[in-house]
């Protein structure tokens, strides 16, 4: 393993020049003992891969390094070893090897990417959460890339329901960035995952966080976007995951707000429709049972997407037992059936429903006054679940 980490730390040392290397060397150690001549033959190397490769063998402690590596805290698995994430293996510029801290995902998880701007609304802000709260709670894993905004606002959710998430970085794993996350961050090292293909120090530079996103799409069975403008970094996930063949929903926006703009173009160009958490799940528990036949195949498919027993439409159902047995008016039963695990706008609800402003105010009022449901923000509301 400790040329394994020598050699994932060489600069410049991409999938061309392992791709090289590899075609004359079983391994990394085999690399690290080749002669300066011996590089010299290798087709493919070009003069300036020979001369890092060369300078990085002179100037690295193999077994030291190691041991800072070790002592930090920070693990490194190289896709050599049966750990290395899987879905990795597909890419075709696969990082060598992950640095991770937490976990590392399996196989047979089901993932979700959120992601979105940086600099999004509250009403954003709060979708994202509430999306990754219900979706960790149907135990699925959230990826995200921890950036501010609706990154942090999936992980924050996952978080919230006790569930899994994981994050990818664009740069080392030592390096908390934005470093107002740092709470975020002790707290996916411990309950989650945090994975990045570049070694411990490495900057936050731009030009890392396109390839960062390649992975998280590459992380996840699905990519859910929110909020996006026309040149958002969310939408070089997008690309990515419609590279790799991943499904991908967008949630609709007005076409006067610029932040609705990515999301929008998305769906136009045939992005899934981000509607309702109970919408999405019903969704993903079909891609889930396809998944685990591929995973599993064979084994029956009454299972969620961890393989536990459960409802996939657990907030629908829940949502219409309380129908059933709450004491509410006509009225109020109509305004309740209008509202989900998502926040729903006080305008949306005066068109569903027909009532005037002041009769709408008064039934939400009854039905906040009875615990039935809640106002998450300033005239936004949703349902309250056991």
């Amino acid at each position: 393993m400790k040329y394994a980490y020598w050699l994932a730390c060489v600069k410049g040392c991409g999938a061309r020049v392992r791709r090289s290397l590899f075609s004359v060397c079983a391994n990394a150690q085999e690399v690290y003992d080749l002669k300066d001549a011996e590089l010299e033959k290798i087709s493919g190397l070009m003069h300036k891969d020979v001369i890092r490769i060369i300078e990085s063998k002179k100037t690295w402690d193999i077994d030291g390094r190691w041991q800072e590596l070790i002592s930090s805290g920070i693990r490194f698995v190289s896709v050599e070893q049966q750990d290395y994430p899987q879905q990795f293996l597909e890419l075709s510029d696969a990082p060598y090897g992950i640095f991770y801290r937490g976990r590392l995902p399996v196989p047979e998880e089901f993932r979700v990417a959120i992601a979105g701007a940086r600099m999004c609304s509250e009403y954003g802000r709060t979708i994202a959460r509430e999306i990754a709260r219900e979706l960790a709670a149907q135990d699925a894993a959230v990826v995200s890339g921890m950036a501010r905004g609706i990154d942090a606002a999936g992980h924050r959710g996952a978080l919230d329901s006790g569930g899994s998430t994981y994050a990818v970085f664009g740069c080392g794993i030592d390096i908390c960035y934005p470093n107002v996350h740092r709470q975020l961050y002790d707290e996916i090292a411990h309950y989650g995952g945090m994975l990045s293909e570049y070694p411990p120090g490495t900057k936050p530079l731009p030009a890392y966080f396109p390839q960062r996103n390649r992975l998280i799409s590459a992380l996840s069975d699905v990519v859910l976007i929110i909020e996006a403008k026309e040149k958002s970094g969310s939408l070089i996930t997008a690309d990515f995951a419609l590279e790799q063949g991943k499904d991908i929903y967008a949630l609709p926006g007005r076409i006067t707000d610029r932040l609705s703009d990515g999301c929008n173009r998305l769906i136009a160009q045939g992005a899934g429709i981000l509607l309702s958490v109970e919408d999405c799940l019903a969704e993903l528990s079909m891609l889930a049972v396809r998944k685990k036949k591929i995973v599993h195949p064979g084994e029956p498919d009454n299972s969620t997407f961890t393989g536990r027993k459960k409802t996939i439409n657990t907030g629908i159902c829940e949502k219409f037992d309380n129908l059933q047995k709450f004491s509410l008016e006509k009225d109020e039963r109509l305004v309740y059936g209008c509202l989900g695990l998502l926040p729903t706008g006080f305008e949306t609800l005066l068109e569903k429903t027909g009532f005037d402003i002041q009769t709408l105010s008064h039934i939400l009022a009854a039905l906040m006054q009875k615990r039935h449901i809640e106002e998450v923000y300033k005239n936004y509301y949703k349902i309250i679940t056991e």
